[in-house]
Parts: C-alpha cells; sequence; structure tokens
C-alpha cells in the first residue's frame, strides 16, 4: 500500500531557528502504518518504543542540528539534507490500537509500554504550535496511558501542554528530559541555538514547581563558560540531571560525528579540549560535588532510566 501525502500550512523557522520566527510553507504528511516503533540500539535498555510526531527536525539550522544523530539515520534522512520532511497524520487511531497490541503479545504475559518521544525529531517544533501533532498524541495517552513515558525537547513551548501533561504523570510515571548542553548563549564562535538556553531553564523550573519528574540532558557537552554555575542552576531547576559527549552518545564512539563539521567548528573556535572526554569527566565531578552522585547520570545508562 502507497503512503498518503498531503500538504497544509505550517510555519518553519528561518535559519537563525528562532522559536517564534515563522513564514509559510507547505509541508508533507506522511500517513505511516504505525506510531509507535519498537526501539533498538541506544535505547532498548529502557523503553519499548519511541513515538515521532514529526519526520526530520526543523531546528537543523540551529547549533544542535550540526551534531545531531539523528542525521545519520537512513530511514528518516534518505539520502537528503537533514531537515524538516513532513508531518505524521493521524495519531490517535494508530496510538491507541498499538499500545494495546503492544501490551499484549501474542505469546507471553502482558508487558510495560515505556515510550520515548521523541528519537528522531523534537515533539515541540516551532510546526507543532499549528500542527499539535504531539497534543493529539498526549490526548490519546491519556485515554490509555503508557506505563513510562519520557518526553525529550529544547523547546519551551512544552510548557502549553503542562496541565495535560500533569494529568498525565498522575496517571503513568512520566519524565520531562530538556535538552541544556552548555550555559553559553550563544556559544562565542558557533551557530545559534535553536532555542534560547534560559527558556530551557524556565522551562525546567517550571514543571519542577507542578511536582513533575524533571531531568536536564547536557546532552551531548557543549563548552561551558561557569561549570559549577551551571551546576547550580541546574539543581535548582531539575530532578536530575544526564551527562553525555558526542564521543560516547553518537552510538559509534564518535565516528558518526567524525563525519559532520561539528570537532571542525569546535576546533576552528577554539574549543578543540571538548572534543575529548577530559572536560566531560570534569563536569562530570562538578556535577556530582553539587548535586550529589545520586542525581547524576551519564551517557547511555542514564538516559535509559526512565
Amino acid at each position: 500500500m502507497r503512503r498518503r501525502r498531503e500538504s497544509f500550512p505550517f510555519a518553519r523557522p528561518g535559519p537563525s531557528v528562532g522559536v517564534g520566527e515563522h513564514r509559510r510553507v507547505r509541508l508533507p504528511r506522511v500517513e505511516n502504518r504505525g506510531i509507535l516503533t519498537p526501539t533498538g540500539g541506544y535505547l532498548a535498555r529502557g523503553f519499548t518504543h519511541t513515538l515521532n510526531p514529526y519526520l526530520g527536525c526543523s531546528f537543523a539550522g540551529g547549533l544542535c542540528g550540526r551534531f545531531c544523530y539523528a542525521q545519520h539515520n537512513p530511514f528518516v534522512v534518505r539520502g537528503r539534507p537533514w531537515g524538516l520532511y513532513a508531518a505524521k497524520g493521524a495519531v490517535r487511531a494508530p496510538y491507541l490500537a498499538e499500545r494495546g497490541r503492544a501490551a499484549r503479545p501474542r505469546r507471553g504475559p502482558p508487558r510495560p509500554v515505556r515510550i520515548y518521544m521523541s528519537s528522531s525529531t523534537d515533539p515541540y517544533l516551532p510546526q507543532e504550535r499549528e500542527l499539535r501533532r504531539t497534543r493529539e498524541a498526549l490526548e490519546a495517552m491519556l485515554e490509555h496511558p503508557p506505563d513510562a513515558l519520557v518526553l525529550q525537547t529544547r523547546s519551551p513551548l512544552a510548557l502549553r501542554d503542562l496541565p495535560l501533561l500533569a494529568e498525565l504523570a498522575a496517571r503513568c510515571r512520566f519524565l520531562l528530559s530538556v535538552t541544556v548542553e552548555t550555559d553559553l548563549d550563544p556559544v562565542p564562535g558557533l551557530p545559534p541555538h535553536a532555542t534560547p538556553i534560559a527558556a530551557r531553564l524556565e522551562l525546567l523550573a517550571a514543571f519542577r514547581e507542578e511536582g513533575l519528574r524533571t531531568q536536564a540532558a547536557v546532552a551531548p557537552l557543549l563548552p561551558l563558560g561557569d561549570p559549577w554555575a551551571f551546576a547550580r542552576r541546574l539543581g535548582e531547576v531539575c530532578e536530575r540531571v544526564v551527562l553525555d559527549h558526542y564521543l560516547l552518545g553518537d552510538g559509534s564512539e564518535g565516528r558518526r560525528t567524525a563525519r559532520t563539521d561539528f570537532p571542525a567548528l569546535l576546533e576552528a573556535a577554539g574549543y578543540g579540549a571538548w572534543c575529548t572526554l577530559e572536560p566531560y569527566g570534569r563536569f562530570a565531578a562538578t556535577l556530582r560535588e553539587v548535586l550529589g552522585a545520586e542525581r547524576v547520570l551519564l551517557g547511555c545508562e542514564g538516559f535509559n532510566t526512565p
């Protein structure tokens, strides 16, 4: 069966990828065979499925687009330049059908359903304001919650869904994980961030104030201005921190990232030392001293702890 493709208006960010920047274009809609993808590789230890409401990512023009691990996924990219390619079609009905099947396999006892949202896009792209694919998925989860949900984003747009997520958190094990790779905004000599660092920290603080579980994902670690002040700020706004480095977290011991221009960008901007694990080790020690070891998770094991 061929995929049905439709188009409808959406807002696409310009090269600076500011969340509030819009221009009207057309985005294909892809009706996938499924919305829940069984996990493998990096996320397989902690999660049974991933959920990606969009195909590709419109934050590709920001700094994160230079090192994004999803750009190495051939099933998503298909030889195209990294960017946003399409929005998923209907989300609610596929989720509800697949949620039921996932918990009741043909053989064996019922099993938990633990969802990582998202692994190859951001659930809160600027386009989500209009298209509401993530919102539709979360509303479906209220009807039939997973056993665990980690919502991974770098966008303050997630604040829109705080009331809904608070309701969902009462029905499943929920964690908001916000990517905060550095305290520098901008990082001198590097492209701009997709979203402001301060806004991401405020997002974490808002969710924590409501009693929801929160995590700062310093992943991959970027150059820092004041590691001690950054660690203290993270301790104020989130329950825990997960720290990673591209040499550990890209799934190939840095070989995938080496095929991008990201290491060269760091070198050219005077951050060559950050292409090694030495700053990673030092900042891990700083985090443990400031937050306590029990609030600091590392690498793959940390990401696989819902």
